[in-house]
């Protein structure tokens, strides 16, 4: 399922909590060590311990006046990070009346307003801190995921492609405009993005969601080339169902006919295949003239559901390629009783 757009601006937001802030004026020797260190802490995800830092720093009336706004700066991302973005907005807008012109302080007040739920103010900090020189193309993947949460697709669309273009194709970017277009329920769109992740080696979600992208747009051979070079056992259930209809579609039997084998060759361990799945199975494994391995599935779908009247009808199908027609006479029997539509023969 497609991740939500708070979940992919608080993913992007990690590692970028603290910007370091631009400015021409030279930082004195003990304020830059102190705010050096704080930097450290906030990188490496400490930002409780960069929290107690900072305050310390501010409380100790060492500062030069011109660094103040600095350390509110980093006062406000570790108070973001720590789940207060309540009293993040005061010191941040207090460092903004000083100074005006810097981006990070914009983005560290849009993440803290957009946090609190202020999604207007903060979308227009957002665009302050990118019209201010901003061009971390992860700033740019945070403000177009606040727009798909303000519905607005077509703007998000935009903003994620100049940052796939500024970081050229990178990860992030990639991820961001796969998941927008498989909200807008574009999967044509989403296959290309996925496709160059799959290809990187990405996580394993991403396959699944290529595999489902590729199936919902009817690219069955799509599907084989993802899982062709791959280990059927090593997929999940959900992307071994969408493995089977793709193999129906294209009538490819070898996998469909391992996995009727006594034992089932070629499923992960663990997994309880639905009786949609072996049934799924039959039909590949008649298909390709495999009626032996077909009746062994038929017969596993039916142990889980013997309610369904297709089942027994198709059932009575491998019966008759076997040769058994007193026994596929009764199971379709048993379809007809199920579903007094089905016809006279399977």
């Amino acid at each position: 399922m497609p991740r939500t757009p708070v979940a992919i601006a608080r993913r992007v937001a990690i590692g970028l909590l603290l910007v370091m802030a631009t400015s021409a004026v030279a930082v004195p020797e003990d304020d830059d060590d102190a705010l050096v260190a704080i930097d450290a802490l906030l990188e490496r995800g400490d930002a409780a311990a960069a929290l107690r830092r900072v305050e310390t720093l501010l409380e100790s009336g060492s500062l030069e006046r011109r660094n103040l706004w600095r350390a509110r700066q980093r006062l406000g991302a570790a108070l973001v990070a720590v789940g207060r973005p309540d009293e993040a907005v005061a010191p941040l807008e207090a460092a903004i009346r000083e100074v005006p012109d810097d981006p990070t302080l914009h983005l560290t007040l849009g993440r803290a307003l957009r946090d609190l739920g202020q999604r207007g103010r903060a979308v227009a900090e957002f665009q302050d801190a990118l019209a201010l020189g901003g061009v971390e193309p992860l700033w740019r993947l945070e403000y177009a995921a606040l727009l798909r949460e303000l519905g607005a697709a077509a703007e998000a669309a935009r903003e994620i492609a100049r940052a796939r273009q500024d970081c050229d194709g990178c990860t992030a970017a990639l991820e961001a405009a796969a998941d927008l277009h498989l909200a807008r329920g574009d999967h044509a769109a989403a296959v290309g993005p996925l496709r160059e992740l799959f290809g990187r080696g990405a996580r394993p979600e991403l396959r699944a969601r290529l595999l489902a992208a590729l199936w919902n747009v009817g690219d069955a051979a799509g599907v084989a080339s993802v899982v062709d070079t791959m280990a059927t056992e090593t997929l999940t259930g959900d992307e071994l169902m969408i493995v089977a209809q793709a193999d129906r579609a294209l009538g490819a039997a070898g996998r469909a006919c391992d996995w009727a084998h006594e034992p089932p060759v070629g499923l992960p361990d663990g997994w309880r295949p639905p009786a949609r799945f072996w049934a799924l199975t039959a039909e590949i494994c008649l298909g390709a003239g495999q009626a032996t391995a077909a009746l062994t599935a038929i017969d596993r779908a039916l142990a889980l559901d013997d309610s369904v009247a297709i089942h027994h009808h198709n059932r009575a199908a491998v019966l008759l390629e076997l040769g058994r027609e007193r026994e596929a006479r009764a199971a379709l029997a048993v379809a007809r009783r199920l579903d007094p539509n089905l016809g006279d023969r399977p």
